[in-house]
């Protein structure tokens, strides 16, 4: 067997390839252009990043939806009919602590913005804040507002569809 490797490795040899036959002993040649190896690589950083985008988009659509059933913030957390009696709002994107509550007639409420942009509260057609920055505080007189239940919203643009609405019931 060995002799007949020797004739194949003398007839490459002699065909003037310079080669040693099926033997190779240099280096191993480099492939080229995208190899599995290197699409696998790239496939599992991106899987890496997926999960990663996922988690933290899980993360803030728990924290809206913690923050749209009215979990945390100031004032009293009122319920349907008018909710509980408040002295305090927060406004906050996109929503209004209490939503829906009950207010004194003649009584001031005391408003925050807790969120990160401009917001207002306003009782529609009737008394308004003046626009907010974020961290900032007004008050909402509800002298000369007859007894009954109003819509509440926030007048920017697109923010009362965006859920920055309620009830405030006078009484």
């Amino acid at each position: 067997m060995a002799v007949e490797q020797n004739e194949v490795d003398h007839d490459t040899t002699a065909s003037g390839s310079g080669s040693t036959g099926s033997v190779h002993t240099g280096p191993v040649p480099l492939r080229k252009g995208t190899t599995f190896e290197t699409l696998a690589v790239c496939g599992f950083i991106f899987g890496l990043f997926a999960i990663v985008a996922a988690i933290f988009a899980v993360g803030l659509a728990a924290r809206a939806a913690s923050d749209a059933s009215g979990g945390g913030g100031s004032g009293s957390a009122g319920g349907g009919g008018g909710g509980a009696a408040v002295t305090e709002v927060s406004l906050g994107e996109f929503f209004i602590k209490p939503p829906d509550a009950t207010a004194a007639a003649d009584s001031v409420l005391k408003v925050k913005n807790d969120g990160t942009m401009d917001h207002d509260l306003a009782v529609e057609g009737g008394p308004a804040t003046e626009m907010l920055k974020p961290g900032g505080e007004g008050e909402l007189d509800l002298a000369g507002v007859a007894a009954g239940t109003y819509t509440w919203i926030c007048q920017v643009p697109g923010h009362a569809d965006a859920g920055m609405k309620g009830t405030i019931t006078v009484q």
